[in-house]
């Protein structure tokens, strides 16, 4: 007769000690949506944010401290994002708390770094401190090993294009949404395109901070969701489901 919507199934299956993510990955018509939001086009050629990438393949692999390319790529997103709380001054190497840092990135030819997500798990205070207080990533980093993480920080994410995006969004989403422990999962961005992306989705900023950095005036917004508001939102929910051997089964099948 009725369908309840997402927020009030949320709370439904949380009284039995379950995720929306176990029913819903085992829905077929729900995983066809999944599917969609990451498949590369067959056909038709999507918009790109990268001179020399358009639609195709790739993998994506999650990197830490003990990987050789890591203060390489690190490097690289601090460069490429103009967020205020990522500035380390050099040389990285000396900085405490690094080893907390997960780097997501997708890789086309050649090993060309196509797109790219920077997140860690932290305490909720943490988070709440970075937001209200400015605190930076050193701060951030220091104050790691005092407390357990409840919640998962996101501090840069991107792709070349929309399908790109979303699978890296996945790829950390996924993660958040296994483990139980992880409460909140907040955003905490200046990419234009992003913070447009989670508008149109029905996300709200939970907090929105100015800085000025010389002659440029930048802005943060901070998106703060709990575990029950991630899964009662579609799009949100759709990432979530998707694990990592059906992300990468899903660009397979569309390849071939």
């Amino acid at each position: 007769m009725n369908i309840p919507s997402l927020a009030k199934q949320a709370e439904i299956v949380e009284l039995y000690d379950k995720e929306l993510t176990s029913i819903y990955s085992a829905d077929p018509l729900f995983l066809d949506e999944c599917r969609n939001l990451v498949s590369i086009p067959e056909t038709q050629p999507t918009k790109s944010n990268h001179p020399y990438y358009s639609n195709e393949t790739y993998e994506i692999k999650s990197i830490d401290i003990n990987d050789d390319s890591f203060y390489l790529v690190l490097k690289m997103i601090l460069r490429y994002e103009n967020n205020p709380s990522l500035i380390l001054k050099p040389p990285l190497e000396s900085y405490h708390g690094l080893d907390k840092l997960k780097i997501n990135i997708a890789t086309a030819f050649n090993g060309q770094i196509v797109g790219h997500a920077l997140f860690v798990e932290t305490s909720s205070q943490n988070i709440f401190e970075l937001i209200n207080i400015k605190s930076d990533l050193k701060t951030l980093m220091s104050g790691l090993t005092n407390k357990t993480p409840d919640g998962m920080l996101v501090l840069s994410t991107a792709g070349a294009t929309i399908e790109l995006e979303n699978s890296i969004m996945s790829s950390y989403i996924n993660s958040f949404s296994a483990n139980k422990k992880l409460r909140y999962l907040c955003f905490s961005v200046c990419n234009d395109n992003f913070i447009k992306k989670l508008q149109s989705e029905k996300i709200e900023a939970f907090k929105i901070r100015k800085f000025c950095s010389g002659d440029k005036k930048l802005t943060i917004h901070s998106f703060l969701l709990s575990r029950s508001e991630l899964m009662a939102n579609k799009f949100l929910l759709k990432l979530a489901v998707i694990s990592s051997n059906q992300l990468s089964s899903f660009i397979a099948n569309n390849v071939r």
